[in-house]
């Protein structure tokens, strides 16, 4: 039984444009000019996937998605915002209300096909076995295909989603360089008419204070990678060569028929307890390490591709170290004192606005689980290749605690507090923390 997308969007174009990529898919597709429309068909009908536009006439995509998610009987159904809306910002609220994810108006198809599998509406590679199960039907009975044809296709196919790929992570870190540039743009540009120096938005005055530090801590945690991958790797070799050449001393002993000492014994010991603590010694200094910058921003995905640059930099020195075993990484969301900007959007209130006059202070728990697992396309990408990488030896674990665990604890009220003071706590518990377990049965040992 063919699944079902609704795509709801009052440009006929982009329902066309859509439409014609799900049907790729093998999906029942149903349109929707407008919101009303949807919410109508969702009372007889249930799709197995949404696609929202935003700005609508009438009642606009945000709202949308808030009456779809509070009626019980359309609450499971996900829902992606496919919009020409982009930004941070944006990406929190849309799903800080319900939704899944957003997608931009000009997807590209390898874009679609992901999200559509990320969320179980298709099957992994049903268009490639659909491919070769037409290709079976073309050969005369009993013969076997053109294994030299087979291997071709094949190729190009996987070179076609290679270049893909590419283009899409080129474009991602292009938009990533450009919003950053703005951001620096608007923090050197002169105040204008109006405007008091040193004064300005909340975001424009909070946000130069993470930009040098999250270069900063990059470059920090490099060194201190390469110098704790150096030094474990000299000590590491001193030791194995040391404990080898004692135990191929003790096989020439025992063939020979005698008995090895006591002290040769204690010896072999001393070395292999030295060699266990130097590599214990080198785990807890890379998980000190990736811990330093373990904040993220009020509207940055807490698993970004900042976070994947340490993420990969830290695998890359666990293999080195023939490390095998469990990297958890675990992400917090801090209960901002916010400020209502749109309907159903938030953002940090202004810092001298009294903390009793915010609209909202933190999420609730099923809102604030969901932010906790936000990331980015190529953090999505690298977690999801990451047995075929590493073949096992090194697992990755992603939990969502929301707000659950906060490191600091907030006061009991907030009045008497201004918003600055209260967030200052937020921004403490707004974080990401990687843990290492080395697998018991190695006992936390390279091979």
């Amino acid at each position: 039984m063919k699944k079902t997308a609704l795509i709801v969007d009052d440009s006929r174009t982009a329902r066309t444009v859509l439409q014609k990529m799900l049907e790729v898919h093998d999906l029942a597709v149903d349109n929707a000019s407008s919101a009303e429309d949807a919410l109508q068909y969702l009372s007889e009908s249930r799709p197995d996937i949404i696609f929202m536009d935003h700005a609508m006439p009438g009642m606009d995509g945000f709202e949308a998605v808030s009456a779809i998610k509070a009626n019980p009987a359309t609450a499971t159904i996900p829902i992606m915002m496919y919009t020409a809306q982009e930004g941070e910002l944006y990406v929190g609220q849309a799903r800080a209300l319900g939704a899944v994810g957003v997608l931009p108006k000009e997807v590209e198809p390898v874009e679609l096909s992901k999200v559509l599998e990320s969320l179980r509406v298709i099957g992994q590679d049903a268009e490639r076995r659909e491919h070769y199960l037409e290709a079976d039907e073309d050969q005369p009975s009993g013969a076997y295909p053109d294994l030299e044809s087979f291997d071709r296709d094949l190729g190009a196919l996987i070179q076609e989603l290679f270049d893909q790929q590419r283009a899409i992570l080129r474009r991602d870190l292009r938009n990533s360089r450009e919003e950053i540039a703005a951001h620096v743009a608007d923090q050197i540009r002169s105040p204008g008419k109006g405007d008091t120096p040193g004064q300005g938005s909340w975001l424009t005055r909070e946000r130069p204070a993470w930009l040098p530090l999250a270069a900063a801590m990059l470059a920090v945690l490099t060194l201190l990678f390469a110098l704790l991958y150096w030094q474990s790797l000299r000590d590491g070799t001193q030791l194995r060569q040391q404990a080898a050449d004692l135990q191929l001393a003790l096989r020439q002993q025992q063939d020979a028929g005698s008995q090895v000492s006591l002290e040769s014994r204690q010896q072999i010991a001393a070395y292999g307890q030295a060699l266990d603590t130097t590599y214990a010694v080198a785990l807890d200094a890379l998980e000190w390490a990736a811990n330093q910058s373990s904040t993220y921003g009020f509207a940055e995905e807490p698993l970004s591709d900042v976070r994947l640059s340490m993420i990969t930099e830290l695998s890359s020195h666990l293999a080195a170290l023939n490390f095998r075993g469990l990297i958890r990484i675990e992400s917090h969301v801090g209960d901002f004192c916010m400020a209502l900007v749109t309907p159903g959007g938030y953002e940090p209130a202004p810092p001298d606005m009294a903390a009793a006059e915010c609209d909202q202070i933190g999420f609730a728990p099923n809102a604030a689980y969901e932010l906790g697992l936000r990331r980015s396309v190529a953090f999505a990408n690298f977690i999801s290749l990451s047995d075929e990488r590493a073949g096992g030896r090194i697992r990755y674990e992603i939990v969502s605690l929301g707000n659950s665990n906060p490191l600091l604890a907030y006061p009991v009220t907030p009045n008497g507090l201004l918003a600055s003071e209260w967030n200052d706590i937020a921004a403490s518990n707004h974080r990401v923390v990687v843990s290492l377990y080395p697998d018991a049965e190695f006992g936390g040992l390279p091979e």
